[in-house]
């Protein structure tokens, strides 16, 4: 049987147990509940975000869907707690610097949102801390992990397939392959047992 490609909910609480910059958090957070590629989370302007409807629009790359989707109460926490610190000011989501407003990060001058290498050494830096397994210590895992928690909280492959951004419901239907895996392989390990 090949690895597992996502992180448990346990493994995801943990994650999050060590994450305590604003920003790092919020990225993370939304990342995972979004289901987003690391390049797409730089690319994200602060006016996608309706805080007063608690929607955000996503932009995928890949040719993926892109649309306007209801925020979770942690997504929600997330930004809010990033926005204290930030600002409210137009520009990326996520600056490439913390600061504790926006305007010192930037001097008054425009800057780019996170890269997506930056996100990747912090993701493995913060992956390590919380003891996840080596293999699982990049950013694709929280787009697994979130397709294999809806599959696992009984949500329809229709609304995982419109949640995650794919075009073609062959994508989505890979994480009920891998929750499948997931089952095999424990009542393989029952039926050694008795």
């Amino acid at each position: 049987m090949s690895a597992r490609k996502y992180l448990t909910e346990q493994e995801l609480k943990q994650l999050f147990g060590v994450v305590k910059s604003p920003r790092d958090h919020a990225i993370f957070v939304l990342a995972y509940w979004r289901g987003l590629r690391a390049s797409e989370i730089g690319r994200i302007p602060w006016s996608d975000w309706d805080q007063k409807k608690r929607k955000i629009y996503v932009f995928r790359l890949k040719g993926s869907l892109a649309g306007e989707f209801p925020l979770s109460p942690a997504e929600h926490k997330a930004l809010t707690s990033w926005r204290d610190v930030r600002g409210n000011q137009p520009g990326p989501m996520f600056t490439s610097r913390e600061s504790s407003t926006f305007e010192r990060a930037t001097h008054g001058k425009a800057t780019a949102g996170i890269g997506r290498g930056m996100i990747h050494v912090l993701f493995n830096r913060y992956a390590t801390k919380a003891g996840l397994p080596e293999h699982l210590r990049h950013v694709h895992s929280l787009k697994h992990s979130l397709g294999t928690h809806l599959v696992a909280k009984g949500t329809s492959l229709y609304d995982i397939k419109d949640w995650l951004g794919h075009k073609d419901i062959r994508s989505t239907l890979v994480y009920a392959q891998m929750r499948n895996a997931e089952r095999d392989a424990a009542a393989r390990k029952v039926y050694e047992q008795g």
